[in-house]
């Protein structure tokens, strides 16, 4: 689990333990040291025979050393890996190798947006301008790519101060640091920091210690004792055995100095694994004799190795060592002595609405605290990169020190950033919880973080292939006299790449950089600058959609009944587990309860497409029904149907969704109810999409699904003006700002349209009746247009609107309203 991310996934636990025997295998490759055997080559023991500590350590994925025939599988990898060539490499060129493995879901619900190596290079390049005395962290490592340049930017400074080989590669050991808590991301990161060495390891050397390590750079393991912070690591109840879950605890005395605390740790593995019970006196001698003398942390210490022995007698000892020694790094990071002066890196961008709940709640009383929560209807935007920028610059930024981060460009310009962009960051600093100190209180007292942004790269879809949603680059510097976006200096990229993950030349000829402003702030979610934002709904979640969008099967012989016809599943390519491997529904549903469904793929500008249908259980007298309540309104087959769809839902159903029913989910909000009864005439516009597409519906037995906003109007001209307006292009320029931007442009519609200053339809005035009028002419043309049998929506949406520029209405239109808007 990754800072709360939903993934629990067998196969991608067998795809990252792949991964990761493969980066083992390349480090030994790299290092020509191949023939490991596969117990040394996965616990790291022939790299540390070399003098390279940090290269590979027994941990999550050497499982398959316990497994039958698993030692076979590593030696083929490991044969296989020998076939790549290192020589002369210039980039990570690992992240490639996992972004292809796994799965792009998986690889968004982990938050990884890996950074291409140009962009990489030219960020190391305008933060890092002393390479040589600048100390630089990156603490969201990924596979490498800060790293990889960071690195050969310091070997390049350390040979124009005319160091030796050796001491170069020492002091770059101190100077460039990667924390992740990613393993897989770790491991990868640590061959790429070897070939960042390149040759360099076969010249004259000392013993070297890979900087790059496993751990919580937001410091969640741990919590506050006086100034320092103490390191807990849970391991969690065994489901097999019934063994109840342990807490290691290591005070912060220990855990500041990593070289003390891997002797410890070392210590209690070793008498662990020997005589236990007898070793607890043992134990404390030996900690008296290495320094360790407080009777508070010795009592602390003890509790700890008499819990690692109950793990071990579970035989669940295995991993603790590995964590323990990782986890460490971040505290030892954080301590004033330790800290860099340069944070770079691309964060995990993890949005509010993917985590769990337990993760969701600790991310919600930290931003809290440090000013960063911006709540109401942007709560579920709120994105684990801007809390991840503030609080590594509050644990490991030292004063003055610079802050280079990859973000989402809603960081320049989204409501749920406010707080982000203000760049003061408070927090209450609690003396002692075991003396009895609450946060807030008489002895706590009042620490605070600023950030001026003195630079920004915008990377919108001006400058594409890039992410998946269009990205920043923000600047910062700690400690500044002012704090916030002030007199930042903005530059946007515009060009076509020849690839997401060109070389520095290729993206210096194809991009153009030109100074802007920073973008307009968008501010007031909550204002309604239209008189319609109040009266405009989504429409109802209708999902999982097999469960009830249907199709009527082919006629036999027999014919149908009318009053209960039968319904099968409409099934989908779309759909994804667990709906799409459970079988489709089918059976007899009363007529009244099937009914037109109009989704936002059947609305094109000025002409509904064709609806589907879907089972619908609203009845006047009893709301939305389940099954119990169908039955006891004396409606059987509706009854039957939404058992079998309730049986799906229980068993399929995530997380989040482990408190609501079927037709809780239907009703989210009242988003179903609240369309009964169905007005006769309204007005539709899409929630997404680059361009919005708008109709008006003359249905009273239709539903609107959840991917259409509607409002009953009074009139025909009135709807007609609506869907005007918001099908002109004008709408859309206006809107485009306001909307959040995927990797083809503007996309979340939602109310943002509404936000324009598109006043109450009056049938007194010219202009208004003027647009009533050509929508009416719109409408006949889009009602003309002859569409290919098989086409789908977008097609059926780009040939109407050719067919209204072609006549000119559209243009006309346009004009209008952007006399309407002023």
């Amino acid at each position: 689990r990754v800072y709360g991310s939903p993934v629990d996934d067998d196969g991608l636990f067998f795809q990252h333990t792949y991964l990761a025997i493969i980066a083992k295998a390349m480090a030994a490759q790299v290092l020509g040291l191949g023939g490991a055997e596969p117990g040394e080559l996965l616990s790291g023991r022939r790299f540390e025979q070399s003098n390279l500590q940090g290269v590979a350590e027994s941990d999550f994925f050497d499982w398959p050393l316990r497994a039958d025939g698993g030692a076979a599988l590593v030696e083929r990898i490991a044969r296989q890996t020998a076939r790549f060539r290192f020589a002369d490499v210039q980039a990570d060129v690992l992240k490639g190798l996992y972004e292809s493995l796994i799965d792009p879901e998986q690889r968004h619900l982990l938050g990884e947006y890996y950074t291409p190596d140009w962009l990489a290079e030219a960020i190391c390049r305008e933060a890092v301008r002393d390479p040589f005395n600048e100390r630089v962290l990156d603490p969201a490592c990924g596979s490498g790519a800060f790293l990889f340049h960071a690195v050969r930017r310091f070997l390049a400074a350390a040979d124009a101060e005319g160091l030796s080989n050796a001491d170069a590669l020492a002091r770059c050991c101190d100077r460039v640091i990667g924390v992740d808590v990613h393993p897989v991301a770790v491991q990868i990161a640590r061959v790429t920091y070897l070939l960042a060495f390149g040759d360099r390891l076969r010249g004259e050397r000392g013993t070297i210690a890979l900087p790059v390590y496993l751990g919580d750079s937001l410091q969640w393991n741990t919590e506050p004792f006086l100034a320092d912070r103490d390191v807990l690591i849970a391991a969690p109840p065994d489901e097999e055995s019934g063994a109840q879950g342990e807490t290691l605890h290591f005070p912060a005395t220990v855990a500041r100095d990593p070289a003390l605390f891997d002797q410890v740790i070392s210590r209690m593995l070793d008498m662990s694994a020997n005589a236990p019970a007898q070793a607890v006196a043992g134990l404390l001698t030996w900690l008296q004799a290495h320094g360790v003398e407080d009777a508070p942390t010795l009592d602390l210490l003890r509790d700890t190795y008499e819990r690692l022995c109950v793990l071990r007698s579970q035989g669940r000892d295995h991993i603790w060592g590995f964590a323990a020694r990782n986890l460490v790094r971040p505290v030892w990071l954080s301590q004033h002595d330790q800290r860099p002066d340069v944070l770079i890196g691309n964060p995990p961008w993890l949005a509010y609405r993917y985590m769990d709940d337990e993760t969701q709640t600790r991310f919600r009383e930290e931003c809290r605290e440090l000013r960063l929560w911006a709540g109401g209807k942007v709560a579920t935007h709120q994105d684990l990169s801007a809390y991840f920028y503030a609080r590594c610059a509050e644990l490991y930024l030292s004063p003055g020190g610079k802050a280079a981060f990859v973000m989402p460009y809603a960081a320049m310009t989204r409501k749920a950033f406010e707080g982000f962009r203000n760049g003061a960051y408070p927090r209450n600093v609690n003396g002692a919880r075991r003396n009895g100190n609450r946060p807030g209180g008489r002895n706590a007292r009042t620490s605070l973080t600023t950030l001026q942004f003195t630079q920004a790269w915008a990377l919108t879809d001006d400058a594409r292939p890039l992410f998946p949603v269009p990205s920043c680059v923000l600047f910062a510097d700690r400690g500044a006299t002012s704090t916030g976006i002030r007199a930042a200096n903005v530059y946007a990229a515009s060009g076509v790449l020849p690839k997401r993950d060109a070389s520095t030349p290729q993206a210096e000829a194809a991009l153009e950089w030109r100074s802007v402003a920073w973008p307009p702030i968008v501010e007031g979610v909550d204002e309604q600058a239209s008189a319609y934002h109040a009266i405009f709904r989504q429409g109802a979640t209708m999902v999982p959609r097999f469960l009830c969008v249907v199709e009527r099967p082919p006629l036999t012989r027999l014919g149908v009944s009318r009053d209960t016809p039968i319904v099968v599943s409409r099934r989908s390519l779309q759909e994804k587990p667990p709906w799409k491997d459970m079988p489709s529904l089918r059976g007899n549903v009363e007529a009244e309860f099937v009914r037109p469904l109009y989704l936002g793929e059947s609305i094109a500008p000025y002409r509904p497409l064709n609806p589907i249908e879907a089972v619908i259980p609203w009845y006047a007298e009893a709301g939305v029904m389940n099954a119990q309540t169908a039955e006891d309104n004396g409606f059987p087959r509706l009854a039957a149907w939404m058992r079998q769809a309730e049986e799906c839902w229980e068993s399929g159903k995530g997380r989040k969704e482990r408190e609501l029913t079927l037709v809780g989910r239907w009703d989210y909000w009242g988003k179903l109810s609240a369309q009964f009864p169905i007005a006769p005439l309204r007005v539709v516009y899409t929630t997404s999409g680059t361009l919005p597409a708008s109709a008006v519906i003359r249905d009273d037995q239709a539903v609107v699904d959840t991917k259409l906003y509607y409002a009953a109007v009074s009139g025909l001209d009135e709807a007609r003006y609506l869907a005007a307006t918001f099908n002109s292009k004008t709408a859309q320029e206006r809107t485009a700002p306001l909307q959040s931007r995927g990797q083809w442009g503007a996309r979340d519609i939602h109310k943002w349209i509404l936000m324009l200053p598109i006043p109450r339809f009056d049938a007194e005035n010219a202009l208004h009746l003027e647009l009533a009028a050509l929508a009416a002419d719109a409408e006949r043309i889009a009602a003309e247009v002859e569409l290919p049998e098989r086409a789908g929506f977008v097609k059926a949406r780009q040939i109407i609107r050719a067919a209204l520029a072609a006549d000119g209405v559209a243009q006309r239109i346009d004009a209008r309203v952007a006399q309407l808007l002023g």
